[in-house]
């Protein structure tokens, strides 16, 4: 999308996904546009920004008009490396950058991988990981941790090595595949950054392929044995399928579900009469998870390409143009919630954050996040029920433009 508006749209350029203080604190800007300029450009970045939950509901269940397919792109492997990644970086099939009818066929083998009896057989597992890393919090002498990097970024990135069956205690090689994969399809890496990412994930590829090898051979009760079995001989799913799938379970389900645990217990902790209310009632954590994710999205929205000219809220929306779907705003849409700005687990009016997504790409994976959120709060609940913030808690997020990740809640007890 060019940044001359051709097009009348109002400009909201105060608005920078990549600030700092924007990270941590959005809402007050995103009030702005939301009550000012519902829809607006941003020309900084080249796209449009919808605020409102009913016109992103409207575009998510319209994927003629607008696309899915620019959400997620992968550069080509550099050439010295194209030996050793003959078929390209591993994350090239993305079930979150694709349109009818790939998505829905990608979709069926992903939801078999995540279907409620998979995730329920795996949840002592992913409770026994909880309390594993609360015993190791508890052995600091100090009394005090930075839960992120001790807890909320590790349940996730253990629990989907879990469902794969996966070694779970190899956590730091995990997080550097994460961290590579994001940064090859959220930046633009200069040709000698992206020969080290390269570098990192030729060990991600080989050893997700090795994975798709044994289950076939060897199928198990795992998600990828699970995709496998879903196929039928007419319509089997291709390795570079299931390696995209793979991908898309550890990029869309660790770095967003470990700071939404990471806002939850901020947001509890700074209301602590809720997080006592919690304690005492357990039917409350579901609740507390969805509301935490709600007044705090760990991202900021999905980015669609337009197919033919539209228009959105009244402003005409050109062929070529790129349209942010702002869930992080449309999360606190005074004309949806009541008292949108407070964080209330007791309020009446909410079911499906908007965090999850509407229509066809309602987040496949929302299911395990929540039990991985509910395990998480209620671990911490039995094991350190005094937790406190030290100070404010010392928040800091990595600014990103879809997903600003937090990286430090420093706590006590």
């Amino acid at each position: 999308m060019s940044t001359a508006l051709s097009f009348d749209v109002p400009v909201f350029a105060e608005l920078d996904p990549l600030d700092p203080d924007q990270a941590a604190n959005p809402h007050v800007l995103l009030a702005q546009a939301r009550r000012n300029h519902p829809v607006f450009f941003m020309p900084k970045y080249g796209w449009c920004v919808v605020t409102r939950l009913e016109d992103i509901t409207r575009i998510a269940n319209d994927p003629e008009t607008f696309s899915n397919r620019m959400f997620v792109t992968v550069p080509d492997v550099p050439e010295g490396m194209r030996d050793r990644l003959p078929q390209g970086f591993p994350m090239k099939v993305q079930l979150a950058a694709a349109d009818p009818p790939q998505h829905g066929r990608l979709k069926r083998y992903m939801q078999a991988a995540l279907s409620p009896r998979i995730i329920a057989r795996h949840a002592d597992q992913i409770r026994q990981i909880a309390h594993q890393l609360v015993d190791e919090m508890l052995r600091n002498p100090d009394r005090q941790t930075n839960l992120v990097t001790a807890y909320a970024d590790r349940i996730p990135m253990m629990a989907i090595a879990a469902l794969l069956d996966a070694p779970v205690d190899d956590y730091d090689r995990y997080r550097q595949w994460v961290d590579a994969s994001l940064e090859l399809i959220t930046t633009n890496p200069s040709p000698e950054r992206l020969e080290i990412l390269a570098e990192t994930l030729v060990d991600f590829d080989s050893f997700i392929r090795k994975l798709i090898h044994d289950r076939r051979e060897r199928p198990g009760e795992d998600a990828i044995s699970k995709m496998l079995a879903a196929g039928d001989a007419d319509d089997a799913l291709g390795e570079e399928e299931v390696l995209g799938l793979v991908s898309s379970m550890l990029l869309g389900g660790t770095d967003t579900t470990g700071t939404a645990i990471g806002n939850m217990v901020w947001s509890l902790l700074t209301h602590r009469d809720q997080w006592e209310a919690v304690r005492a009632d357990r039917s409350l954590l579901a609740i507390a998870f969805e509301e935490s994710v709600r007044f705090r999205d760990p991202g900021r929205g999905p980015i669609r390409l337009v197919t033919r000219d539209t228009e959105i809220r009244g402003v005409p929306i050109p062929k070529g143009s790129l349209v942010q779907l702002c869930t992080m705003a449309a999360d606190h849409d005074e004309t949806v919630f009541d008292r949108a700005d407070t964080f209330d687990i007791f309020r009446k009016d909410l079911k499906i954050s908007p965090t999850w997504g509407r229509g066809i790409h309602m987040c496949v994976g929302r299911l395990l996040a929540h039990l991985e959120g509910e395990i998480a709060l209620e671990t911490l609940l039995d094991r350190i029920p005094d937790l406190q913030l030290i100070g404010d808690g010392g928040r800091v997020y990595t600014p990103q433009l879809m997903m600003p990740t937090l990286r430090s809640l420093n706590v006590s007890w």
